[in-house]
């Protein structure tokens, strides 16, 4: 496959980070990261997460083109094997040329293959604070990708993983300042109810927080829901009070 002259290339990738800055949530910016990838890296039918780092945990992603990628996703999970690269090796990218061919994970290419993906790049997405996932590019053709889509994939990769760490960043920003308010109304609940004043009614929530043992939002949104009748919450708030 021929190369791109470098101006042409240079456009493309400029016009591919203004598609995929600014978007209003993570959950978009992931689909518009598997949509583009099949147009950008040449070669590619499909596209979809093999592992996605949310909140310290690897987890399944319903962004996805379609096509054999969830199942491939599940398949390594439950085989333990397949081209999610290690953090630590260094390589971005990682191509199964022919899976009929491929001997480093032979039983993923096996139930690769039975799943009509004869090729297949797994891309490593590397944010501000590390691995944030593994993008999966594959095609029902053997020998799909060339160097070119390798390389291809790399830079695409950088992109994504830049405006994936932004997306997050914004995420964490506004569920902080929903909490916060969630908090505060929950507050101000406990001082009219119990005729506190507001550090009072704030201790009274922490602690019912830890007799529950739930996350603080979670038992403010609880009282701000109008669960305060709640037999839990009740006894719980009352054992706060007392501490």
């Amino acid at each position: 496959m021929a190369e791109s002259p470098p101006l042409e290339v240079a456009a493309r990738f400029a016009a591919l980070s203004r598609l995929l800055h600014g978007l209003p949530s993570r959950e978009r910016t992931l689909r518009r990261v598997v949509d583009l990838a099949v147009t950008t890296v040449p070669g590619s039918e499909h596209a979809g997460f093999l592992s996605l780092r949310r909140g310290g945990g690897a987890v399944g992603s319903e962004a996805h083109t379609g096509g054999p990628v969830p199942e491939l996703a599940r398949v390594q999970e439950r085989l333990g094997e397949g081209p999610v690269p290690a953090p630590q090796s260094g390589e971005p990218v990682v191509r199964i040329a022919d899976t009929a061919e491929e001997r480093r994970w032979p039983r993923f290419a096996r139930h690769a293959e039975e799943l009509g993906v004869r090729a297949l790049l797994a891309c490593t997405l590397t944010g501000e604070r590390g691995t944030l996932g593994t993008l999966c590019l594959c095609s029902a053709k053997p020998e799909a990708f060339d160097e070119t889509a390798v390389r291809t994939a790399a830079v695409f990769g950088e992109h994504a993983a830049v405006a994936l760490d932004r997306a997050g960043q914004v995420d964490s920003l506004e569920t902080a300042v929903a909490s916060r308010q969630l908090i505060g109304e929950a507050t101000g609940m406990l001082m009219e109810r119990y005729g506190v004043a507001s550090p009072q009614a704030f201790g009274m929530l922490v602690r019912c927080s830890q007799h529950l043992n739930v996350k603080l939002r979670e038992v403010a949104s609880r009282i701000v829901e109008g669960q305060l009748a709640d037999d839990r919450i009740r006894h719980a708030l009352a054992r706060a009070r007392r501490d």
